[in-house]
């Protein structure tokens, strides 16, 4: 069964338009036409798709659920490629089934708040029109992807355990402050909206009905896209400093949160599978590779952000500490075409920085005590210890990703900073912690 999600240009809007919103601000001819192309094409899963069609069916062996190494960041390490291909296909039917489960709770966030403030619009407004056709779209969306999860038969968690608490509370927020609302909005689904066209790129290597479902959300995801785009930008306008400096702020928070659940698995994924802590953290998103992929997947929201005027100079400090800093794209959905070359600079610029941390300690310890010599080969001393003891637990595969706890690694930690203090007192204490968290801790994802 072929789904069709082209939509027929828009007639001319028609029905009262006197009022578009609580202030009348939002462009009424856009939010119109955005209530036709609801109108004119949209789909409910039980009736656009058939499950139980043979080419729907869904099989546990089927290759097709490995990890794509240009979606996945799992499947750019060395020892997803090793693993055999049955433990492959079952680790692909975990992620993709746990990624739609993230992004079903996202969108019941999202009705939370979006269902409290269209109850606050006045009478005749077309912005309450299109907001209950998107909370339809959203609940097909629930349904659709619940029904997907159900049957890859994988009971998988969806987002951790400290968002199902607080994404509620969040949602119910949103219904008063309704730009942070919608800027919840636009970083939930803009991400996805990126990943989910990387995965449609490549139909024809993924199962027919996720490339069925995938293709619907992406249709009726563009159009929530639109209107959220718009509204932040006459909202967004004609507020004050104070609150564009809270909003800009607000951008890089939500979308860094956003990325991490429905991109990274709990840690109830990597103790199934005994994912080694190295290449957890390696894929998640210490590797090279893998950051690049967090900023590419940031990239739409950037643009966004820039064009409202929030991606400032100060603001982008915070950007780049989440990680989520990059380039902007001239348009929606522009694929990255920059060379390898320039992200093994990066890569190499990152290198150089974190050993540039410790040799600034150094310079601190040699120029503040007369014993500076002796904290450095101390510091170095303890460091190296680190870095053996990662190396060694890493290779012994006893090590796995998102442990809640592990006393050795406490232990091992305690010990090199009891020692440096009879050594090097304070300064000494601060140059291995230093060297540790700069160098030691980095190398065994190197």
């Amino acid at each position: 069964m072929t789904v069709d999600i082209t939509a027929d240009a828009p007639a001319e809007p028609t029905g009262p338009r006197a009022d578009v919103g609580t202030s009348g601000d939002l462009d009424a001819d856009m939010v119109a036409a955005l209530c036709h192309a609801s109108t004119r094409r949209g789909f409910d899963p039980f009736v656009d798709i058939d499950w139980d069609a043979p080419e729907n069916l869904l099989d546990d062996n089927d290759p097709r659920w490995q990890l794509d190494p240009d979606i996945a960041p799992l499947a750019m390490t060395e020892w997803y490629a090793r693993q055999p291909l049955e433990r492959r296909i079952e680790m692909g039917r975990w992620i993709t089934a746990n990624i739609l489960k993230v992004t079903l709770q996202f969108e019941m966030m999202l009705i939370r708040g979006v269902i409290h403030y269209a109850g606050t619009l006045q009478n005749g407004s077309v912005v309450f029109r299109y907001l209950l056709h998107e909370l339809t779209d959203e609940c097909h969306h629930i349904q659709m992807f619940q029904e997907l999860v159900n049957r890859t038969g994988d009971d998988v968690p969806g987002m951790r355990r400290g968002s199902r608490f607080l994404g509620p509370i969040l949602g119910f927020i949103g219904g008063y402050a309704n730009i942070f609302l919608f800027i919840g909005v636009l970083c939930g689904e803009q991400p996805l909206h990126f990943q989910q066209t990387l995965q449609h790129r490549g139909a024809t290597a993924v199962p027919p009905l996720l490339n069925m479902i995938t293709a619907i959300h992406l249709a009726e995801e563009a159009r929530h896209i639109a209107f959220a785009n718009n509204y932040l930008a006459q909202r967004v306008s004609a507020v004050g400093r104070f609150r564009r400096t809270l909003y800009a702020v607000a951008f890089p928070i939500y979308l860094r949160w956003l990325i991490g659940e429905m991109i990274a698995p709990p840690r109830a994924f990597a103790r199934q599978f005994g994912i080694p802590r190295r290449v957890f953290k390696a894929a998640y998103w210490r590797s090279a590779s893998s950051r690049q992929m967090l900023a590419e997947s940031a990239a739409d929201v950037r643009r966004v952000a820039e064009d409202l005027g929030l991606y400032t100079v100060w603001s982008r400090c915070v950007w780049r500490l989440m990680g989520i800093d990059g380039r902007l794209p001239r348009y929606r959905g522009e694929p990255d075409r920059s060379q390898p070359l320039a992200r093994m600079a990066e890569f190499r610029a990152v290198t150089r920085g974190r050993i540039a941390a410790a040799a600034i300690m150094a310079g601190v310890a040699l120029g503040a005590t007369p014993v500076g010599l002796r904290i450095i080969a101390v510091a170095a001393a303890g460091t190296a210890v680190w870095a053996t003891y990662h190396v060694l637990r890493g290779r012994r595969g006893g090590v796995v990703g998102n442990q809640p706890f592990e006393w050795p690694r406490l232990a091992v930690w305690v010990v090199v900073c009891v020692a440096m203090i009879p050594a090097g007192g304070l300064i000494g204490l601060a140059l291995v912690v230093c060297m540790v968290l700069a160098v030691a801790e980095y190398m065994p994802t190197l």
